[in-house]
């Protein structure tokens, strides 16, 4: 696997390391559950760093994958740019809760043996929409709505309305 980088989190973040490469979508097991075709690729990029005082780890992830549209049910692709800048803690303890976090940053535990690859998968899966649609122009629905024969339950009050109701 080409992004089966293993770092010590503190570590990389003090020396202010960094590693980047190109990873198939193949490669990642869950992700290719979730995904139409496993056809594709991610770029990716790991910056170590320390801000005020804090060890700081942030990925760049950035790709298209081939995802279904829910409308159509026609595969579509589906660009990924994602940014996230994450603060490391000695253990879940240290992190706040949503109520202390005024900032909303994102927290990751410090390990001596993370796996990037992990951390990569786990970002693309938080970034991927529920419902993928392709935008209504491009897609072989083209908006129309489906209509299941059912009678609108308001078109009564619309009679009344109209003055069209008959008891």
């Amino acid at each position: 696997m080409a992004a089966q980088n293993i770092i010590n989190s503190i570590e990389f973040a003090r020396k202010a390391l960094e590693i980047h490469g190109t990873i198939s979508v193949s490669q990642f097991p869950r992700l290719q559950d979730a995904c139409a075709s496993a056809d594709g690729a991610l770029n990716w990029r790991l910056l170590g760093n320390v801000n005020d005082g804090k060890p700081t780890l942030q990925l760049k992830v950035s790709g298209d994958l081939g995802l279904t549209c829910q409308r159509c049910l026609e595969a579509m692709s589906y660009s990924i740019d994602i940014s996230t800048l994450y603060d490391l803690v000695p253990d879940e303890h240290a992190i706040p809760s949503e109520e202390e976090d005024l900032d909303d940053r994102d927290y990751l535990v410090a390990e001596t043996h993370m796996q990037v690859s992990e951390l990569i998968e786990d970002e693309v899966l938080l970034a991927m929409p529920l419902a993928p649609k392709h935008e209504e122009e491009d897609c072989a629905v083209k908006g129309s709505r489906l209509e299941l024969g059912k009678p609108n339950p308001f078109a009564v009050l619309q009679g009344l309305k109209s003055g069209k109701h008959r008891d």
